[in-house]
């Protein structure tokens, strides 16, 4: 009989730090769809974009891809609702870039121009929870 009680407490205290060290714990998120383009087709020096490596954690991971990477570049991540969905850009020379977070690979969530030729370009958008 003590045997059952404590394997029952185990569990049950297993089961409360598996849950309390979930932040998320419905996974809610949001299929996001980062685009980065120019008029030109040209380069890009390097880009950063925002994710959630775990969508039953409510955090986000910084990634950079160093360049020189193409244009258009697209990248289709996760992140968790209630995070900042975020990328930018840098060019290489004097492009000017544009930038798109899209929902679900359609809904414009966000959009943003360069202010100029030569300039970084950065969308964001705070998900919703």
């Amino acid at each position: 009989m003590k045997v059952r009680i404590v394997l029952g407490v185990t569990a049950l205290l297993g089961a409360l730090v598996s849950t309390s060290a979930c932040s998320n714990p419905t996974g809610k998120s949001w299929a996001i769809t980062y685009e980065v383009s120019d008029q030109g087709g040209g380069t890009l020096s390097e880009v950063s974009y925002a994710d959630s490596p775990d969508r039953y954690v409510d955090e986000v991971t910084q990634h950079a891809v160093p360049g020189p990477v193409g244009a258009p570049w697209k990248q289709e991540v996760v992140v968790s609702a209630g995070q900042k969905a975020e990328v930018t850009a840098k060019p290489t020379g004097d492009l000017t870039l544009t930038c798109r977070i899209l929902l679900d690979g359609e809904k414009e969530l966000a959009s943003a121009t360069a202010p100029a030729p030569g300039e970084p370009v950065t969308c964001e958008k705070l998900t919703d929870s």
